[in-house]
């Protein structure tokens, strides 16, 4: 099961909890026999055993269909003719029980199971039809008393379990989103998003901008003389600088790949050599800690200038090359 149908089937059987007891002191208040409550008993032991597995992948499954199929074939029967046929609230527990199925089950037990709800929902009608005398009857005080609470409560479940789904579909798009466009150590922009953040940039749709090409010197060093872990670390501090300096408004902060960076930058050229000016000096003070060599490099390039996202990198690239050059003398 995915992690979306796990939250989903715990959110059914807290909600088959609450309702098997709500159910129950219902029935007593309006004054229905006791023995209509049994369906109620056994759904609420079923539900509670079922939660109790909810976190064991290897029982999880064989709970969860053994429900439905309780459901279906045992609760629904029971419920229609005890609780007085097709004048009762089935259909609406058919409903409901059709929607946990359309979302937590695939594959053949979602066909089986739906299959089973359609043949049991015709049998039922089709008995009640010709033999009327299996469905009990009851005042009509009290079928009105049992609707008016149960038909609101089921509309109101249908709706909850809805918008949780709605909720876990949002939750699982805004994981996924972050998956495609964020870089997993730095939390920064990875480079699918830099890419789709450069050609916007080529329109001059949000104005003058910028691209910055960023990477580290000697920082195989820190790799070698400190480990990974450490070398992990710098990368993640420098991705804090970098937004902590260039981050805001149409600004794109992005690692493109081991140790270098990509920034669009929109704004003033000289604004921005300063703030790269600080915050290289406030990197070189913290790394110094790992290996007082490694610095950084960069280059400042105007998109403007450029007609193709290629041309414009390759000129990038050949202005920090140049930079490494000069450094090193």
């Amino acid at each position: 099961m995915s992690e979306i149908q796990v939250r989903l089937y715990k959110a059914t059987l807290l909600t088959g909890v609450i309702l098997s007891i709500a159910c129950i002191l219902e029935n007593l208040l309006v004054g229905f026999p006791l023995s209509i409550n049994l369906k109620w008993v056994l759904l609420l032991l079923l539900c509670d055993i079922s939660l109790f597995y909810a976190n064991n992948w290897k029982q999880r499954g064989r709970w969860m269909f053994a429900l439905f199929c309780f459901l279906i074939f045992i609760f629904l029967p029971f419920a229609f003719f005890d609780s007085g046929g097709g004048d009762n609230n089935v259909i609406g527990y058919i409903f409901l029980v059709l929607i946990g199925m359309t979302y937590l089950f695939e594959g053949w037990r979602r066909i089986f199971l739906v299959t089973g709800l359609v043949l049991m929902f015709m049998l039922l009608h089709t008995l009640e039809h010709f033999y009327p005398q299996l469905v009990m009857v009851y005042p009509s005080a009290s079928q009105f008393w049992d609707r008016l609470f149960q038909i609101p409560m089921l509309l109101v479940i249908s709706f909850l379990i809805i918008l949780q789904f709605g909720k876990e579909y949002k939750r699982v798009n805004r994981k996924l989103h972050e998956m495609a466009n964020l870089d997993v150590l730095t939390g920064l922009y990875n480079r699918r998003k830099f890419n789709t953040a450069i050609e916007e940039a080529l329109t001059g749709q949000h104005g003058s901008a910028f691209l910055v090409l960023l990477d580290l010197d000697n920082f195989k060093k820190i790799n070698d003389l400190c480990g990974h872990a450490a070398g992990d670390a710098v990368l993640q501090q420098l991705a804090q600088f970098l937004l902590g300096a260039l981050d805001g408004g149409q600004n794109i902060v992005s690692r493109w790949g081991g140790d270098e960076f990509a920034i669009i930058y929109y704004g003033d050229a000289a604004l921005l050599r300063q703030k790269l000016a600080a915050m290289k000096a406030d990197f070189a003070a913290y790394v110094a800690q790992y290996n007082p060599t490694t610095d950084i490099s960069y280059s400042i390039e105007p998109i403007e200038n450029a007609v193709q996202v290629d041309d414009l990198l390759v000129r990038a690239d050949h202005l920090l090359y140049a930079e490494k050059l000069h450094k090193r003398g």
